[in-house]
């Protein structure tokens, strides 16, 4: 079946779909991914790969077919973390695609903030000539908040978690 639709936020000051779910393997006619970066679905006959969850959107890699010929399928996309705060009058954004630390800056006491969980990998089919197919990997958690006290001149440990890695050959799980 087709990956979920991920849910959509403004916090980067555009709208931006983060956390789709990936496609499901098939024997002929995959699913296609959710939006907001899930991976598309392969299928066994005639093979397709599937795809990889998008970076930095927690997409789930799809899933893949496993009718004659089974290949890999997708890898999760990695997470992201954004902060929005005000200091001095100006909003700011800090985006981290990977893990790191942010120090809080003077007059800051609180923020807004998105963290998106890395995606999990597809599964891989069977190659048995069985209708036995690969699911989609879940998308990752997705979390917004505002208003989380912050210390000024405190730093804080940002970690972004990777996608799981898909499924080997042969109906084995993602990651």
């Amino acid at each position: 079946g087709n990956g979920g639709s991920g849910t959509a936020s403004t916090i980067s000051g555009s709208s931006v779909t983060y956390a789709g779910g990936g496609g499901g393997g098939a024997n002929s006619t995959a699913g296609t991914g959710g939006s907001g970066g899930g991976g598309i679905g392969g299928a066994g006959n005639p093979a397709s790969q599937a795809g990889n969850g998008a970076s930095n959107t927690g997409g789930g890699g799809g899933g893949n077919g496993g009718y004659e010929t089974v290949l890999t399928s997708g890898s999760g996309g990695s997470g992201i973390v954004i902060i929005k705060y005000t200091a001095p009058a100006t909003t700011k954004t800090a985006i981290f695609y990977t893990s790191g630390s942010w120090t809080a800056p003077t007059g800051v006491s609180s923020v807004d903030y998105l963290v998106v969980a890395g995606g999990g990998g597809g599964g891989s089919g069977i190659n048995n000539n069985e209708n036995r197919c690969g699911g989609g990997g879940g998308a990752g958690g997705f979390r917004t908040g505002t208003g989380l006290s912050v210390t000024a001149g405190t730093t804080y440990t940002i970690t972004v978690g990777a996608g799981g890695s898909g499924g080997a050959v042969n109906g084995n799980n993602g990651g």
